[in-house]
């Protein structure tokens, strides 16, 4: 199991191996092809025992100590842990090893105490070898993804907001919004310059964030009553919003239009008439947003590519692996969105999520 998606290292040990063990009896003992390589052969076997031992050993010590200290607050721990074991591996391993290869005398060596020096010379500089390959390329492995991570999020914004866009700029809203504004202003002229204000606050909101992975909750409340408002000059009864969050948590990060998108995907799929109204609840529980509706299905399906709620849960996946809850009974439909606090994604550029790094 590896710590990354996109790190792999078994081509490195399938030959890296296999050479170290042909270098290692040249360089440490002197040994060479001169006498066939047959002579060299056990040699070569016994320093692949030896390197093989030393660099899956280190290698199964490095992840799980990564595994377990994974964050960037958790360097030191996570060095002094990872050099203490694989310390302590390597002089283990080759004491027994070098007992096994001192009974079969595969090195000869008439200098015992030179001999002894070279073979822990050879468990070092495996360490110093294996430790900062598995380092780097983690770390280089985890730089990619991030990036990754980070293109694939951009993208998502873009899509929500072309989505948010395409549901407010189709004719049937601005055919609705016109109608509704028309109706207004003989009669209610204020009230009709009110509408016209708030409907320009909620584009100029889209426009606003699209630079944004998250905003404050106070921030998104504000656009959402601006289309609340909307919504209620053209459904009068039939819809009831009520929205009730405590002011702890409106510095608390959340997706951009991610609350109006979900009560635009409840009146797109209810029934809303003044003896069916459409019940909106969007309100705080376990520290979780939740936007929740009585469920009133339309007979006649309507228009709609489904991608709402899907693209607010891909958001949420590439932002830390937050789960977005959907829960459908007989009398209600609930969407429990996670706030990210106050130090999530802002801008693209900015890459601040605590993945597991160097």
């Amino acid at each position: 199991m590896y710590p990354s998606k996109r790190f792999d290292d078994r081509l490195a040990r399938f030959i890296g191996i296999p050479v170290l063990a042909f270098m290692i009896p040249v360089v440490f003992f002197h040994a060479n092809l001169d006498n066939g390589f047959m002579a060299f052969l056990p040699k070569w076997i016994m320093a692949i025992v030896h390197i093989g031992i030393y660099w899956e050993g280190v290698r199964f010590i490095y992840f799980q100590t990564r595994k377990r200290f994974p964050y960037v607050s958790q360097t030191s721990r996570r060095i002094l842990w990872l050099l203490f074991l694989s310390i302590s591996f390597i002089i283990s391993a080759s004491f027994l090893l070098h007992m096994i290869e001192d009974t079969l005398r595969i090195f000869p060596e008439s200098n015992a105490g030179v001999f002894t020096f070279r073979k822990h010379a050879v468990s070092v500089t495996i360490l110093v070898l294996c430790l900062p390959y598995y380092e780097s390329s983690y770390y280089f492995a985890q730089l990619q993804e991030a990036l990754l991570d980070a293109e694939q999020l951009k993208k998502e914004q873009v899509q929500s907001q072309l989505e948010m866009l395409k549901s407010q700029v189709n004719p049937h809203f601005l055919f609705n919004s016109l109608n509704t504004l028309v109706s207004l202003i003989p009669d209610e002229p204020d009230l009709a310059v009110d509408f016209v204000r708030k409907l320009s606050k909620v584009y100029r909101y889209i426009l606003e964030i699209r630079d944004f992975h998250t905003v404050p909750l106070q921030k998104e409340l504000l656009a959402l009553k601006a289309y609340h408002f909307l919504l209620q000059i053209r459904f009068g009864e039939s819809l009831n919003v009520k929205i009730d969050i405590p002011d702890r948590y409106l510095t608390d990060h959340i997706l951009p239009l991610s609350l109006q998108m979900l009560i635009e995907n409840a009146v797109k799929h209810n029934i809303l008439s003044v003896h069916k109204p459409l019940w909106i609840e969007v309100f705080i529980s376990n520290g979780r947003v939740i936007v929740r509706n009585n469920l009133q299905r339309k007979n006649q399906q309507t228009d709609s590519t489904g991608l709402g709620l899907q693209n607010i849960q891909n958001r949420y996946q590439l932002l830390g692996n937050q789960p977005v809850d959907v829960i459908v009974t007989t009398q209600s439909f609930s969407v429990s969105l996670p706030l990210l606090g106050q130090s999530a994604y802002v801008k693209p550029p900015m890459i601040t999520k605590d993945i597991p790094q160097p």
